[in-house]
């Protein structure tokens, strides 16, 4: 066996090793992530509320909705 086969095998065994003592390293990503996508969807809300803070463009908004549930927009 060569020195870089064998320096391969070193390395391939240290890893798996390390591998198994580590175990899953990504179980708490997921707690980020879903405080990641509230910030997103509460940014998308802040951004829409303050668009439809005019009086204007929020009764027009609240008449389609309005139109929309009854089914009376025809």
């Amino acid at each position: 066996m060569t020195m870089t086969a064998r320096m391969a095998a070193k390395y391939t065994t240290t890893m798996h090793v390390l591998g198994e003592r580590m175990g899953d390293r990504s179980r708490g990503a997921s707690a980020l992530e879903y405080v990641g996508m509230i910030l997103i969807a509460a940014l998308i809300v802040g951004a829409v509320w303050t668009a439809v803070k005019d009086q204007a463009i929020g009764e027009k908004v609240s008449s389609a909705i309005s139109k929309i549930l009854t089914g009376s927009g025809k």
